[in-house]
Order: structure tokens, then C-alpha cells, then sequence
């Protein structure tokens, strides 16, 4: 976490407590003068900074807090002004704070941070973008997203929708990834909408749509069976609550079919790269559908799947 900061007399150093609106500066020159400023989020604000520090004898070294993602854009724009942006520890902000005072405001901070700049407490700030791994980066943190969005729609389906209108079918979710599971759901969403149907006329009706299963007479059989003793609520399959638990189903199905697509993308765009094939060396690493040679076969299966269903 330690740099070793430059001994010259020629370093101005600026400490930079990140907001979203507008950020406060402390400037500390070469001679020792320190001044605070304020100032907008903006390109005529990260001028405003530029013309208080860069008096043209002196290299400028810019420390701030990682903020979320709000230091990324005026950290890329100093770096290009010939700057030295630098990053400061999170946990040493806050045990230098504890130390000093428990009255935190953000021209408190700029003096922390600039303390920890004089210190050499700090590290250089690694832009993904001039280091042109912004494109990884990113489609990482969409992968998370779209993820965390499937998460959270498969347990609002298993313990609102599914509890509620055919609870007994959870006994065949084995897995997150059984999408035949909501594609039949899709068709029959109810118990009711099962038992409508004789049990002959109900087979032929899903026969497809279950995939391939061993003793799938069997397994549908089954399957009309739990419906013939759900206790689920009763709703008519043309309601307003139906169709919400549809639209539910589809979003899933949607978010299904993004997740696969950006694997096959980062595999494509990954594949060629030297470190990213040692990566795929240890047990557990590379794209999901690339784990081993039977999940390569589950994972190309399901697409096929996918693409298959209009």
C-alpha cells in the first residue's frame, strides 16, 4: 500500500474528497501553503482545480478516496493534464479520522488525505481505460448485474408466485439452471391449468416442453398427479394475478438468455488472450459453460435450447 513519495521541493500535492455534485480540494504547494477549494463535478470545475495547482514549476500529485465510481472521470481527465493521481486507502482515512476526531466533515477529510499523501501512504491509480481493460471490467460487472437481477427474480417466483399458485411444484426446481422448469411454468402456471386438461390431453401438451427426461411418461403422469392434490389457490388463468406471474416468467427467461449470451461473448472475447488460458488451467476458473467437458455439453445444450423456443 506504501509509494514512496518524491523528496523534490517542486511537488504540489492535492487531496480530493469525492462527492457526486461537486468535490472538496485541499492544495498543499511546494513552499508549504496550503489552500481549500470547492468545486463542481463538471470540466469547467476540473479546470477551476487545474489553474489553482498547475503553476508550471512544479509536478502536481492528486490523492483521493476510491468513491464508487465518481474518481474515475476526473482521475482519467488530471492524468491526461500531466498529474500523478493517486489513491488512498479506504481503512486508513478512517483510522486517521479516529484518531484525530469523531467530528467528520469533508475539509477535515482533504487534511486527512493530504496527511496520508505527505506520508507516502498511498498507491498510483490504475485507469482500466488507459490500460485498455475497461472492456473486461465492464463486461464483468454487467454479468454481475444481470445475475443479481436473476437471483433475485427466481426467489421472488419460488417464494411469492410459486408458493402461492402451485406450491407443490417446487419439488422439480433442482437447480437455477433448469429452464425447461419456467417454460413449463409459462404454459401451466396454475394446478388448474393442469387438471383443465385430461391427463392424456396434458401429456401431449407438455411433452416437448419438458425436454428430454428419462420415463417421461412417467415423470408427466406424476406431475398431473401433485396438480390433482395442490393446495394453490384457485385463480382463473385469464386474472391479472396470472398474467403478472407471466410477465415474471418471461423476465426470468430474459435474464436467462442475456447470462448465456454474455458467456459465450466472454469466452469469445477472452479466448485468444495468453493469461486468460492459464487462468482456465485451475479448477473452477473460465466461463460456466467452459468448467469441464460435461458442463460444456450442458451449457451448449441449453442454448440450443434457447434458441430453439420462439
Amino acid at each position: 500500500m506504501t509509494d514512496n513519495i518524491d523528496d523534490s521541493k517542486n511537488l504540489t500535492l492535492v487531496a480530493i474528497d469525492i462527492a457526486k455534485k461537486s468535490h472538496d480540494a485541499c492544495i498543499q504547494f511546494a513552499d508549504g501553503t496550503t489552500i481549500q477549494m470547492k468545486f463542481e463535478n463538471s470540466l469547467q470545475g476540473y479546470q477551476r482545480l487545474r489553474d489553482a495547482c498547475f503553476n508550471g514549476e512544479s509536478s502536481v500529485r492528486i490523492g483521493f478516496e476510491p468513491t464508487a465510481d465518481y474518481h474515475r472521470n476526473i482521475a482519467y481527465w488530471f492524468e491526461k493534464q500531466g498529474a500523478q493521481c493517486h489513491l488512498v486507502s479506504s481503512l486508513s482515512c478512517a483510522r486517521e479520522m479516529l484518531y484525530q476526531t469523531w467530528d467528520k466533515n469533508d475539509r477535515k477529510y482533504t487534511k486527512v488525505i493530504l496527511y496520508l499523501l505527505n506520508q507516502g501512504i498511498s498507491r498510483p491509480f490504475y485507469d482500466p481505460l488507459v490500460n485498455k481493460t475497461i472492456d473486461i471490467q465492464e463486461l464483468s460487472n454487467t454479468y454481475h448485474q444481470v445475475t443479481i437481477a436473476r437471483t433475485r427474480c427466481l426467489d421472488s417466483l419460488v417464494n411469492h408466485k410459486l408458493t402461492l399458485y402451485f406450491p407443490e411444484a417446487e419439488q422439480f426446481l433442482h437447480n437455477s439452471r433448469s429452464e425447461w422448469f419456467c417454460y413449463f411454468l409459462l404454459k401451466f402456471p396454475t394446478s388448474a391449468s393442469i387438471t383443465r386438461y385430461r391427463k392424456a390431453t396434458f401429456e401431449k401438451h407438455a411433452w416437448n416442453i419438458v425436454g428430454r427426461k428419462q420415463f417421461k411418461q412417467q415423470f408427466l403422469e406424476h406431475l398431473y398427479g401433485v396438480a390433482e392434490n395442490s393446495i394453490g389457490l384457485p385463480v382463473d388463468i385469464s386474472s391479472v394475478a396470472v398474467e403478472t406471474y407471466r410477465l415474471q416468467l418471461q423476465r426470468y427467461i430474459d435474464l436467462t438468455r442475456q447470462r448465456l449470451a454474455l458467456e459465450r461473448q466472454s469466452e469469445q472475447f477472452l479466448g485468444g488472450r495468453e493469461d486468460y488460458q492459464r487462468l482456465k488451467t485451475l479448477p473452477g476458473v473460465g466461463c460456466r459453460h467452459c468448467l469441464n467437458h460435461s458442463g460444456r455439453k450442458r451449457r451448449f445444450g441449453e442454448i440450443r435450447s434457447l434458441q430453439a423456443i420462439p
